[in-house]
């Protein structure tokens, strides 16, 4: 049987075609969005940093 560890990590290849598949997914989003929600702007950026950031810490602390 093999170890838990092997199924959590995933490849720097696969990491990043996951990465590049979710930027995409999320400009074309954004692009076909642009006009509802033009006025959120600066709260849908700052809700996202925060986000991500809390994310990559997390993910940091895991790999420590």
């Amino acid at each position: 049987m093999r170890g838990s560890g092997e199924y959590t990590k995933a490849k720097y290849s696969e990491w990043l075609s996951s990465l590049f598949g979710a930027s995409f997914v999320a400009f074309a989003l954004g692009v076909w969005l642009n006009d509802m929600f033009k006025g959120f702007v600066w709260i849908i950026l700052v809700i996202g940093l925060l986000l991500h950031s809390w994310g990559m810490y997390k993910t940091y602390q895991r790999n420590k």
